[in-house]
């Protein structure tokens, strides 16, 4: 944890204490970065702690792990003369992080000079397989900031089958509302801060070790703690070093400020390749056929002298506007007999007045009630598939006799039912959608009509345009 911190603060002192066996002395003091003080007392008849892992090499499962450890509590004149180097100590410090294992160090005198001295005092108490049922946070009086586990927070009031988030707030409540982060591996973590709960999702998909990351997230997250942070930003930045730490074997490593700002920067750095996959893939699902049945529906409503009705919300109305544009000029131009198109959210003053006075989930229901015949073509537009003023109108189109098509990405939801012919972009994303509908689809369509219809006159507008 000291090295964790290292990067991110001008010094540290750390407190520990070691054996009078087997010390391990140089192997720490070459392991701590250089704006680390060392302090240590040294306990009798008693190894430095060495937990020892035994990973298999292919998978870095822990097949066992052999503990060298006395954890019985300190003597008494070992405690009385740490808790005088704290008491003179802890007050040179803005902040102390406490991290308890249990493991016969930190006794109740220590604990109450750390709440007395301590500017501010944050505290990680450890339940694990050595101090099981005897090591829980509520021995602590007062503190600043706190992180622990499920298991940790259940354990002090035999809790074990509540609901983890009122229970969370509950404990909040009784410790007067002072900030806590509850760890919870892949499901991320939640911070309760002033009576509200911010949960923050898990940032990593993969990982080596596991070992260690909740010191790291309980370091930083102290840090930001000790300061007037945003409290969504403190979940965050804790998520962040976990999944920096997850993927670090063992304590090989420590989180620096540079590892966090660059995980930062590639996580929220747009994956141009994988999107770009991703369209081409949604691209290569759609039905050609469906294609070209909707250029045939189009070409009988024109031959018939039919109208074609287009709309959607957002960026579908945007599509629909230029697929509307494209039919009346795109396709048209030069031509004696024309496509008789009609974009159904260009007309701001009736959606306006249709929305406000009845009902915005009638904005095209209302609209095709004035024009529409069975012989016209009605096309919805809708990401989701089941916004609901294009599935209204669409329904009414069909009672009526027109001829229904609809666009759609996701699982193609209502309109797809609901229509003679559907347009289905299958992915799970908007953007991709969205892309798809827009551009490639509408564009692929006004290509295949202009063709059947042999309308050059196009391309001597562009030719004109373009010299």
């Amino acid at each position: 944890m000291a090295n964790h911190v290292s990067s991110f603060v001008q010094q540290v002192r750390l407190v520990t204490l070691l054996g009078d066996q087997d010390s391990q002395l140089e192997f720490i003091q070459n392991s701590l970065a250089k704006n680390i003080e060392l302090t240590y007392f040294t306990k009798k008849n008693s190894p430095t702690i060495l937990k020892r892992r035994y990973v298999d090499y292919y998978k870095n499962n822990k097949l066992f792990k052999v503990e060298y450890i006395n954890d019985r509590p300190i003597e008494e004149n070992l405690s009385h003369q740490i808790v005088e180097f704290l008491e003179r100590e802890l007050p040179l410090y803005d902040v102390v992080l406490v991290g308890d294992y249990g493991h016969g160090f930190i006794n109740n005198a220590i604990r109450r000079v750390l709440e007395e001295k301590s500017k501010f005092l944050s505290i990680n108490v450890q339940s694990n397989s050595a101090n099981m049922g005897y090591n829980y946070f509520t021995q602590y009086k007062k503190f600043n900031f706190i992180t622990f586990n499920e298991e940790e927070l259940r354990l002090p009031f035999n809790r074990r089958f509540d609901d983890v988030d009122q229970l969370f707030l509950e404990v909040h409540e009784q410790l007067m509302r002072t900030p806590m982060l509850l760890t919870a591996g892949k499901r991320g973590c939640t911070l309760a801060m002033n009576g509200k709960m911010i949960k923050s999702p898990a940032f990593v998909t993969t990982t080596k070790d596991v070992v260690g990351a909740g010191d790291a997230v309980f370091a930083l997250t102290s840090l930001m703690a000790s300061t007037s942070v945003d409290g969504e930003l403190l979940p965050f930045i804790g998520n962040c070093a976990g999944a920096i730490a997850a993927n670090i074997m063992g304590n090989k490593e420590s989180i620096s400020k540079e590892k966090v700002e660059n995980f930062i920067a590639d996580l929220y750095k747009i994956d141009i390749r994988q999107y770009l996959t991703s369209v081409n893939d949604t691209l290569n699902k759609m039905k050609i056929e469906n294609i070209d049945a909707f250029v045939t529906l189009l070409l009988e409503t024109y031959e018939k002298g039919g109208t074609v009705y287009v709309f959607g919300n957002g960026g579908s109305a945007a599509t629909a506007s230029h697929f509307c544009g494209d039919l009346i000029k795109g396709v048209s131009y030069g031509l004696e007999k024309r496509f008789r198109a009609i974009c159904l959210n260009d007309n701001m003053p009736a959606l306006m007045a249709i929305a406000n006075d009845i009902s915005y989930d009638d904005i095209f229901l209302e609209q095709l009630k004035n024009f529409l015949r069975s012989g016209d073509l009605v096309i919805g537009i809708s990401g989701s598939g089941n916004s609901a003023n294009v599935v209204k109108a669409l329904q009414y189109a069909k009672e009526v006799g027109a001829t229904t098509v609809a666009i759609c990405g996701f699982k193609g939801g209502k309109i797809k039912d609901v229509c003679d012919l559907a347009l289905h972009a299958e992915v799970n994303d908007m953007e991709v959608s969205e892309d798809i509908h827009h551009l490639i689809l509408t564009h692929c369509v006004k290509r295949l009509i202009t063709k059947k219809l042999n309308n050059n006159h196009v391309g001597e507008i562009y030719e004109k345009r373009i010299v």
